[in-house]
């Protein structure tokens, strides 16, 4: 587990853990985090695609399904025997990972329920916990998670989605409440339709009718949510915790 090539010429000893990190939203924070001296660790299920994403931006691969749990302990070991190391510490958790699924309501069944809470709850819910305990030791860092616009207004074929993403934002509201103690931050992004493979299926008159839908007239692309990401990241958000912002082109608006 070495880095390629580790600049630290702006965020000295800072890294930062982005799970779902080798496409759509979390490639681009990866390589965004990356440009501005981060030391990215790259996570994704794929460990091929998690060291070749680590070989290009010069970060770390660490590869494990956040929905496996005993995986998950391993990596969190592995990577706190990097840090201590290398005397590094973790600052940063950006939970990018997850898939969505879309069905109509009277036929999801209790195992698409499961996936969907397995992934964006159980999987935020653990990632948070081994995250925040490293971070303690610096008594600082900051925690970024995805809910999404459907969380927050609803969606045709979507309930087991959006119920799993409206239990983040309330998680992430507890957790900047009890974890503000010592000095780590939680905010989430909700982001509306981006231009990511969860959206591939879409035919060229959909993709158009969602993006006429928008008070700016185009569809979100990863780089417009890895931006806000990157900020609540930083020193600049230092004295928000507990928000959940929207930047969804204005769809939401009435």
């Amino acid at each position: 587990m070495q880095p390629a090539s580790y600049n630290p010429s702006q965020q000295a000893n800072k890294a930062v853990l982005i799970t779902g990190a080798t496409s759509g939203i979390g490639m681009a924070l990866a390589q965004q985090l990356a440009e501005l001296g981060y030391l990215v660790v790259v996570n994704s299920r794929s460990e091929a695609s998690c060291k070749a994403l680590a070989e290009s931006i010069g970060g770390l691969a660490l590869p494990f399904d956040v929905t496996d749990e005993a995986a998950l302990k391993v990596a969190f070991k592995t990577l706190n025997g990097y840090l201590r190391d290398n005397e590094l510490s973790l600052y940063g958790l950006a939970h990018c990972a997850g898939s969505m699924i879309t069905q109509p309501f009277h036929f999801t069944n209790t195992a698409a329920l499961q996936q969907m809470l397995n992934e964006h709850v159980t999987g935020t819910f653990l990632l948070s916990q081994w995250s925040s305990k490293l971070m303690m030791r610096e008594q600082q860092g900051s925690i970024t998670l995805l809910s999404s616009v459907v969380a927050q207004q609803g969606s045709v074929g979507q309930v087991a989605y959006a119920s799993a993403k409206a239990a983040i934002e309330g998680m992430a509201r507890s957790l900047a409440k009890e974890l503000g103690q010592y000095g780590i931050r939680v905010n989430a992004v909700a982001p509306g339709v981006i231009d990511t493979p969860l959206i591939a299926e879409l035919h060229d008159e959909k993709r158009n009718e969602i993006a006429q839908s928008t008070v700016l007239k185009r569809l979100g692309q990863p780089e417009d949510v890895a931006k806000v990401l990157a900020f609540l990241l930083s020193d600049q958000a230092g004295f928000m915790t507990g928000q959940t912002l929207a930047v969804d082109g204005g769809l939401q608006l009435p």
